[in-house]
């Protein structure tokens, strides 16, 4: 019950990240227009590059070290301050590179720095130590009021697209004030170390080796972004970000499920109870599917109509975007699943590694022709295909150890049956309705039932079992 009460807290922090920009979505694709969100989208990948070298593989490998010892206060104090004054260096040095960078680069330059804020705000960020001890309720509620306070600051201040640096700043501005409140949480949970009975550099080759995936996954989750504006326009960053933004919700909605379980199977693995992890993997599995089918039909069914309503006829491009990128939902959160549950806890870092780097050069390569040919649409087709690819070479990865086929596939069928039923009635249903937002929303939950009564049909355990359905 605990894992399903974290699983919820989590899914709310992370949809919390992502819940500002997707309610002022409709008023700034309207306010700021497809260059004004273009704009913002070219500047915040720029960034994001120093972002990831101000965390290195830090909040991956804290939360994990922390699972370890979470039971023992000494030792996780001493782990927590290393790994803590390890990230101010590292952030000091993202932060010089990023003064270097500016002294050549002009453009954009004011927003960028803007922008820097999300790199002040990442010395600040502990929610690493917080996933270690599995606790993600004082995260949700601390972040709430500040992500309330910037949406009311957006509908505020902002009001043309001169007004995007004000956009900026408050987006990232809150990031920094949210990672600042939850510091005082600490107080009671650790210990203060003497620096000289401290081992910071030890954590560094482990941090690197884990940077180096997350690179390489940042590369093709950015590099879209940043070579849609070099090769295309600032107004295709702005159509292909709009349907990741959307997309990348409902996976988060997916894959919250493997942040919880990520420092519990850690445990498991250091105590040897490999049938443990075997188990609950399975169920994560069985969860996801649960989830994320459903999800990526339906995203298929709505967003012709949706689209247009919630961001505006100029925006009508990305309901195509998106019809196409949907797949991504499952992809992905069955990737995230395999590195966070399993080769992360089981430090198999050469296989995860080659799994970003993998997704990293076939995400470059196949930009490099397709958004020549097919522009915004040929960036979210190379997005499509590299995830294919990455998914594969893990399952491979994963057929070695443990049994995949019954992991991934539990009820697979019976998701399917479930999921296409309601597909079918969607589509339906949207032909008999008329178009408006109210229509949609009636749409939604009319499918969701559909889903759910196809599910209690075919008696699927995760609902009827679903207070104990991950127990030990």
């Amino acid at each position: 019950m605990k894992i399903l009460k974290n699983y919820f807290y989590n899914m709310a922090y992370q949809i919390l990240l992502l819940i500002v920009p997707l309610l002022t979505m409709p008023y700034i694709s309207r306010t700021l227009g497809p260059q004004g969100l273009g704009t913002y989208s070219y500047t915040n990948s720029i960034m994001s590059y120093f972002v990831l070298l101000g965390n290195l593989g830090i909040t991956l490998y804290g939360s994990r070290q922390i699972a370890y010892v979470q039971s023992d206060k000494i030792e996780r104090s001493k782990l927590f301050w290393e790994i803590t004054i390890l990230k101010l260096v590292t952030v000091g040095f993202a932060t010089l590179m990023l003064v270097l960078f500016l002294m050549y680069y002009s453009e954009y330059r004011f927003l960028i720095i803007a922008q820097s804020l999300t790199l002040i705000a990442s010395a600040f960020d502990v929610s690493w130590y917080f996933m270690g001890v599995e606790d993600f309720k004082k995260t949700v509620l601390r972040n709430i009021l500040i992500k309330i306070a910037s949406l009311i600051l957006i509908f505020t201040l902002v009001h043309s697209e001169s007004d995007i640096i004000i956009y900026i700043v408050i987006l990232s501005g809150s990031t920094l004030v949210g990672n600042i409140m939850l510091i005082p949480f600490l107080i009671k949970q650790i210990n203060f170390f003497n620096i000289k009975k401290l081992n910071i550099w030890k954590h560094l080759s482990p941090v690197i080796f884990l940077f180096l995936p997350q690179m390489a996954t940042q590369i093709y989750l950015v590099v879209n972004k940043t070579m849609l504006g070099q090769m295309d326009s600032i107004k295709a960053v702005g159509f292909f970000s709009s349907s990741d933004t959307l997309i990348r919700l409902a996976l988060t909605i997916v894959s919250s499920l493997s942040a919880v379980l990520m420092p519990r199977i850690s445990n498991l693995i250091a105590r040897g109870e490999m049938n443990k992890v075997e188990k609950y993997m399975g169920k994560s599995f069985e969860f996801i599917n649960f989830l994320s089918l459903p999800i990526m039909l339906g995203l298929i069914a709505i967003s012709p109509k949706f689209i247009p309503l919630f961001l505006g006829e100029n925006f009508k491009v990305v309901s195509t975007l998106i019809i196409i990128e949907s797949p991504v939902v499952l992809l992905i959160s069955w990737s995230i699943a395999i590195t966070n549950q399993y080769l992360i806890p089981a430090k198999m870092n050469k296989a995860y590694i080659n799994s970003t780097v993998i997704g990293a050069i076939s995400n470059v390569l196949i930009n490099i022709v397709m958004i020549r040919f097919y522009g915004v649409y040929g960036a979210i087709i190379a997005t499509l295909i590299s995830e294919i690819l990455v998914m594969s070479y893990l399952v491979m990865i994963m057929m070695k150890f443990l049994s995949v086929k019954e992991m991934i596939f539990s009820n697979f069928y019976k998701y399917g049956i479930a999921s296409v039923i309601m597909f079918l009635f969607t589509i339906v249903i949207d032909k008999l309705l008329s178009t408006t937002i109210y229509s949609v929303l009636l749409e939604v939950f009319l499918s969701i039932m559909i889903y759910f009564i196809a599910l209690l049909i075919l008696k699927v355990r995760l609902l009827t079992n679903w207070r104990h359905f991950f127990d030990d």
